[in-house]
């Protein structure tokens, strides 16, 4: 069966070449998104059914055997066989049938198991629709931005039985309201800010970018910058390089340095630290010192890169889960964060409560709030949805 793969800038585009090449009858594999265009499998013909393996009955043969068949078996002209077969007899076949009728229909609740799992997500349209009607619905469109299908199961009431514009604009309210840190400011009120992240998410410039922010809205207090490295590791040159140009004094603190030691930090000192480890010691080394050094006191930033991978996200995530962390989204000058990750991001259950560049020092964080987080998510979909602009037809 010839296969066709094209890559055009729509799914218009694409099916019409599809049709162009393969004729009106060609069979649809699979839509994919790929660096801004639509790339799209097709094959002409029908799709043939898989053989059934040595364990499994196709459907049509378990229905023709359990459903059209009769259990009594019958004459040519229509008689029943023969009734003085012993009772014994008619208990044993019966008892056979039984447990061949049990099997095959354990055979055949599998396979609707199967049959189900495949049509998650599946849409069902005519060519005409692929080119037209699909624009006018809110979950397509939402799929094809990129969201994945756990999300939009879980908001699936957002968009249920609403227009289009009203659906999408629902969505990426409720979305921006559940990934929103609730009060991203609190930073502000914290003693100890420790920011954890694996090496190249930005984690260090973002420990120089606190301690310019810390230093300019608490003017009366001392802002103290502390690395804390593994026994023997040498100082990040780089983090000292960023406060001296902000008149500031890095400090270097061994990950096996005893709590108490923090504790003796005055009341007029605010410490930002970098945990410059991986997320897994930085995990163990604060639940060591949440104890200590009181929960009420210590703000957990956790550096996630635009453009990362959902590998990343959760693993970040996972290893952070035991303490009440704010997410700050890095590295916004030098990639687009996409819908994929904002997934990622929610199935996690993640709170942002900064943005950030990572090219300029002097660029100060941006705390978080739902207005700008929504406008990151309908730039994302409009981006998708180039030829039918949403921009007039969602309110934000």
């Amino acid at each position: 069966m010839p296969k066709l793969t094209v890559q055009a800038m729509d799914s218009a585009a694409a099916m019409d070449e599809i049709v162009s090449k393969l004729g009106p009858d060609a069979v649809i594999l699979s839509t994919t998104k790929l660096n801004g265009k639509v790339v799209m499998e097709a094959a002409s013909g029908t799709i043939p059914n898989p053989a059934p393996t040595k364990d499994e009955k196709k459907f049509t043969n378990i229905f023709s055997e359990q459903m059209i068949k009769t259990p009594h078996r019958r004459l040519a002209n229509g008689k029943k066989l023969d009734q003085n077969v012993s009772n014994n007899h008619n208990d044993e076949v019966v008892g056979e049938h039984m447990v061949a009728r049990n099997s095959e229909v354990d055979n055949l609740r599998k396979q609707l198991s199967g049959i189900q799992k495949m049509m998650d997500g599946l849409f069902v349209t005519d060519i005409d629709g692929l080119n037209q009607n699909l624009s006018s619905n809110s979950r397509v469109t939402l799929q094809q931005a990129g969201f994945s299908h756990q999300i939009l199961n879980d908001f699936r009431n957002s968009y249920l039985g609403q227009s289009y514009s009203n659906g999408c604009n629902a969505f990426l309210t409720d979305l921006s309201c559940h990934l929103t840190h609730s009060n991203s400011e609190s930073l502000l009120t914290k003693k100890f800010i420790f920011v954890a992240g694996q090496s190249g998410t930005g984690r260090t410039t973002m420990v120089g970018k606190l301690t310019a922010t810390l230093k300019e809205a608490l003017p009366h207090k001392e802002i103290m910058t502390v690395e804390m490295v593994p026994e023997g590791q040498r100082p990040n040159t780089q983090l000292q390089d960023f406060c001296r140009l902000l008149n500031s004094q890095v400090y270097t603190i061994s990950l096996d340095a005893p709590t108490p030691d923090l504790t003796k930090i005055k009341q007029n000192e605010v410490m930002v630290v970098d945990l410059a480890v991986p997320i897994s010691y930085a995990a163990t080394k604060l639940g060591d010192m949440v104890g200590e050094l009181g929960a009420k006191n210590i703000e957990v930033l956790a550096t996630i890169p635009a453009s990362t991978s959902s590998n990343m996200i959760t693993l970040t995530m996972n290893e952070l889960e035991n303490f009440v962390s704010m997410v700050a989204l890095t590295k916004l000058d030098e990639c687009d964060i996409t819908t994929s990750e904002f997934s990622s991001l929610a199935t996690a259950d993640a709170k942002i409560g900064l943005f950030s560049a990572s090219k300029s020092i002097m660029d100060a964080p941006i705390f978080a709030s739902q207005n700008v987080l929504m406008q990151y998510l309908r730039e994302n979909l409009e981006s998708v949805v180039k030829q039918d602009p949403i921009s007039d037809r969602i309110d934000i």
